[in-house]
């Protein structure tokens, strides 16, 4: 019989699951007197530049095949991709930060890397 299916019997405790550290939690200056403790102890203050690709930024996107797509960029805590909020740390974000209109960025993803040409970017 596997020991898959044994109980154990022994009565040491179990190891916690490390927690993984938060990164910071990206606010625009005017928000943060809104935020709570927790989250304004990690607040980093973003400053957008026009043009450019950064956190708070809807950016509309056409792929290798010419299909577009708009994604926000949001704190990680905040993602959805099924309404398309894409969070910072994910290599969406990471592929299109810090790019401007007509650039390209591409997106490593599991299934293949693919080219996303910025057209758009709304804040």
């Amino acid at each position: 019989m596997s020991r898959a299916f044994v109980k154990d019997d022994d009565d040491r405790p179990e190891e916690p699951i490390p927690v993984p550290e938060r990164g910071p939690y990206y606010v625009f200056a005017p928000d943060l007197a809104t935020l709570d403790d927790s989250l304004r102890d990690r607040a980093e203050i973003v400053q957008t530049k026009p043009g450019i690709v950064g956190f708070g930024a809807r950016v509309t996107v056409a792929d290798d095949a010419g299909k577009t797509h708009e994604y926000t960029l949001v704190n990680d805590e905040e993602a959805d991709p099924l309404h398309a909020h894409i969070g910072m740390t994910s290599p969406l974000a990471q592929a299109l930060l810090g790019k401007s209109v007509g650039q390209n960025g591409l997106w490593k993803r599991p299934v293949g890397a693919t080219r996303l040409k910025i057209e758009k970017i709304e804040y």
